[in-house]
């Protein structure tokens, strides 16, 4: 069995992650990154590929003739031509739920900074204006509490039940919403709409598909509270960037904290890195060592299960 993992400096930083897991399944290889033509070429003869966010496109995976299991290394799978997958008989697979405590953390991670302004505040520390107080400290934004705050999820899996944990410990009035319905918990599935309008922070947690694609746009965002605030750890392009910078601008909605954006990284520039009372991190909120860990872990064993015939988490 060859493998060949096609963009492995997605996962390690500083050679913490042992991939050891993947050279006892078979014959294994990883790069750096690929490009289209660097797939066709290393992966000619693979019967297993693992990408991240190479692109396997149409193009790549008719090209491969050997190729039976795409065995992505992340819980979005929006990189994958699924209909080309289905067509050539290629089963696409993934990983769930190896984000499940490190993805709420970031998100509220965002809350908290847009809550207490500690980034802003931390700033002006670095750039001497506590210093130059005339008092024993510095006042200079609005900081509000959590409690009693409505927060309504987007996305109800184990990374949103995660968020709403969270939420309940700060005394956050949790809303949920899923868009194939919500089983086995207390929360409701509440109409977006709803969500929308009572929410002091809509945060996203879904994967990108044509049904979340731009779910949150003008529309959505002109029925929000003018001090909502919308956080984005999922996927860009599940919030219309163009709509959201322009209510941040305008003062419709009071702020939002992004880990994600539509093209990344923003190498000509997003409208958000330029909108007001925008918190941005480099999509990096599923990267500790112990999610990252995980997710190389779970990968080997949904190619183990896949070469012993017992096939799992499969997307198609």
């Amino acid at each position: 069995m060859k493998i060949v993992f096609l963009d492995e400096a997605t996962i390690p930083l500083n050679d913490d992650i042992d991939f050891s897991v993947f050279q006892e399944l078979g014959d294994y290889v990883g790069y750096p990154h690929c490009t289209e033509e660097e797939i066709i070429q290393r992966a000619a003869a693979v019967e297993v590929v693992i990408p991240n966010k190479v692109r396997m496109t149409p193009r790549v995976i008719e090209s491969l003739d050997s190729l039976q299991l795409i065995a992505e290394i992340a819980t979005g799978y929006d990189n994958v031509d699924l209909q080309a997958a289905r067509e050539n008989n290629v089963t696409v697979c993934n990983v769930a739920g190896y984000a499940a405590n490190t993805v709420p953390q970031h998100t509220f991670a965002l809350i908290l900074n847009l809550a207490t302004k500690a980034h802003i505040y931390h700033a002006d520390v670095m750039a001497g204006e506590w210093a130059k107080a005339s008092s024993f400290n510095l006042l200079n934004y609005p900081a509000f509490e959590l409690k009693d705050l409505t927060i309504g999820i987007i996305g109800f899996g184990t990374i949103g039940r995660g968020v709403a944990r969270i939420a309940e410990g700060f005394g956050m009035r949790v809303l949920a919403y899923d868009i194939v319905g919500i089983q086995n918990s207390h929360y409701p599935n509440t109409d977006l709409e709803t969500i929308f309008r009572q929410s002091d922070f809509v945060t996203v947690h879904s994967p990108l598909t044509d049904q979340t694609r731009n779910l949150i746009d003008a529309d959505a965002l002109s029925k929000m509270k003018p001090t909502a605030m919308v956080i984005n750890a999922a996927r860009g392009g599940i919030v219309d960037e163009e709509a959201l910078a322009a209510a941040l601008n305008s003062g419709q909605i009071a702020g939002a904290g992004f880990d994600v954006l539509t093209s990344e990284p923003p190498v000509e520039g997003n409208v958000l890195l330029t909108a007001k009372n925008v918190i941005m991190t480099p999509h990096c909120a599923w990267s500790t060592r112990e999610a990252r860990q995980k997710l190389v872990n779970e990968t080997a064993e949904n190619i183990r299960a896949f070469v012993e015939g017992r096939p799992r988490n499969i997307v198609v």
